[in-house]
């Protein structure tokens, strides 16, 4: 029954968005736009994102708006107007990589998600170039992992460095809708350990993945709070709301966490991952999984415990931790960013060096620190 209501569902989107994009087009007021996503990949091969929307001929660029306060009827418009877009399906595009130029064409709803075999594209931080048939082009950013990394990072986004009320429908749809990205507060510490785990002393650059089940359209919002509160830029694995992948609504965070992150692992051979996130969902079954699984691979599981959690919840993260633990892979529940860095210190992960700044940043509630997201 579930999979029959989940085919309707996805027919009716699909006839109710070309019926939208029929509409937009006859009326003449958009032009196609790219829209790129983080990057990321290795040597061999990298993973290119976008999506391709009609976008306002004369909208505004976000650079060039009045400086000053909005009101919340303007903030919650701009929030509004990331959900409501128009997708151009089977759109043909080309990437282009010292390698060369590879055409793809966009699903259905508009995404495009290429991997480029032999990109020609030495580590570190790299861009390619994506271009319409019609010439609207946009950069991407990529990361392309130094081979010598020997741990990455992967984190979730909501409750993990983001305060966002996930588990309180009420407090997340006012964090996410009413609230200025700006305003959005950073849990304390969390952007100087993050810092600290991809800078080690060795002087090889780590990757952090944020892993997160929120929609594609809050890419460019979470990554302008990562600039604005200095956390290290890295590909945001996010996905889509709507019906597919078997759900109405969108794709279980089990079954997009664990794939992503196994893809990680098979994408990169010789990392070993810290994994990060918060017990208000299901980070700590999760990631417990993907621990078991592969013990030799994953050097440490941190989840934060947000406020509001019950006993009951503790005792499940407990047991979740112990039998972890018991495998090799240490596994905390924790309440602060220090714990962490003290923990990572002490297995090796982090230099003592780093202690003090972490620590202060997390007295101070987290707003310390650059104003640009850290290019590693």
């Amino acid at each position: 029954m579930k999979a029959t209501l989940v085919r309707l569902a996805v027919a009716a989107e699909r006839v109710l968005g070309r019926v939208v994009l029929v509409v937009v087009v006859l009326r003449g007021r958009r032009r196609p736009l790219v829209i790129p996503f983080v990057g990321h990949g290795s040597a061999e091969r990298v993973r290119i994102g976008a999506r391709v929307v009609m976008g306002h001929p004369d909208a505004v660029p976000a650079d060039d708006l009045a400086p000053g306060p909005r009101s919340r009827r303007q903030v919650l418009l701009a929030s509004l107007s990331r959900f409501f877009t128009v997708e151009l399906p089977g759109a043909r595009i080309a990437i282009r990589t010292p390698a060369g130029t590879e055409h793809v064409r966009a699903d259905d709803e508009g995404y495009v998600d290429a991997v480029i075999e032999q990109p020609g594209l030495e580590p570190g931080w790299r861009t390619a170039e994506l271009t319409l048939e019609d010439g609207t082009g946009a950069r991407a950013e990529v990361l392309v992992v130094d081979p010598r990394a020997d741990v990455g990072l992967v984190s979730d986004v909501d409750d993990t460095i983001l305060e966002t009320g996930l588990t309180r429908g009420l407090a997340f749809l006012r964090a996410t809708l009413l609230t200025e990205t700006a305003d959005r507060a950073p849990l304390p510490g969390s952007a100087a350990l993050y810092r600290a785990l991809v800078a080690p002393a060795s002087g090889v650059s780590r990757p952090v993945f944020y892993v997160s089940t929120s929609p594609w359209n809050l890419h460019g919002t979470l990554l302008e709070f990562i600039a604005l509160r200095a956390f290290p830029l890295g590909p945001l694995l996010l996905t889509d709301w709507g019906p597919g992948h078997g759900n109405l609504f969108r794709i279980g965070a089990r079954e997009h966490k664990t794939e992503l992150i196994t893809r990680i692992l098979h994408e990169h051979p010789a990392l070993g991952l810290v994994l990060v996130g918060d017990t208000g969902q299901l980070d700590p079954e999760i990631y417990a999984a993907v621990a078991e699984a592969h013990p030799d691979r994953i050097r440490a599981v941190y989840v934060r415990r947000p406020p509001g959690r019950t006993p009951r919840r503790d005792a499940e993260v407990r047991a979740l931790a112990d039998r972890v633990t018991a495998l090799g892979v240490p596994m905390l529940a924790v309440d602060d960013s220090t714990e962490i860095a003290d923990h990572a210190a002490a297995i090796g992960l982090l230099g003592p060096a780093a202690l003090p700044a972490i620590r202060a940043a997390t007295t101070a509630g987290g707003h310390t620190g650059a104003a640009t997201a850290t290019r590693r």
